[in-house]
């Protein structure tokens, strides 16, 4: 490996393992970026000529009925012997933690280790939204601040007159 950045799945010539399936799902040489943008394209427009989104939201629509009925006539395993495909319910669960049991458990180092104050970032900005809270105040006051994060790609169709 020639640097830090080297892949130990890199290939003898530098092509990486998601640049080689890449390669070989598209045909594309992933060092022509052109040919990269217009296969997505390609398979853009394949998808909107075939009507994917309307069978994914069939796909859905049909899960809920499903549920919704399983549910209604307490159900909670089906089989489809022609598919060989089954439905199952199966229950889930989550951890509800009580906020003065538990820290009265701990030592002061294990409380600054496993509680956190945390703000509800969902409701301040639904509090920015109807005005309850001034984001323009709470930015100068150096309660929130915009941090730069990774870039995003967008492939997409160039708009008239671009």
């Amino acid at each position: 490996m020639s640097s830090d950045t080297d892949s130990p799945f890199d290939d003898d010539k530098g092509t990486s393992l998601l640049e080689g399936i890449a390669k070989e799902l598209s045909g594309v040489d992933v060092d022509d970026i052109a040919g990269m943008i217009r296969r997505i394209a390609e398979v853009d427009d394949e998808l909107s000529s075939r009507g994917v989104d309307p069978l994914v939201k069939e796909k859905e629509e049909l899960r809920k009925a499903l549920k919704k009925y399983m549910l209604k006539h307490e159900i909670d395993t089906s089989f489809d012997e022609t598919s060989g495909w089954e439905a199952v319910m199966t229950p889930r669960s989550h951890d509800v933690w009580d906020m003065d049991a538990f820290s009265s458990l701990l030592s002061a180092t294990q409380k600054k280790r496993y509680i956190r104050r945390m703000i509800d970032e969902t409701a301040a900005k639904e509090g920015i939204a109807n005005g309850d809270l001034s984001r323009a105040q709470l930015e100068a006051k150096g309660a929130v601040h915009k941090e730069a994060g990774q870039k995003a790609l967008y492939v997409r169709e160039r708009k008239k007159g671009k």
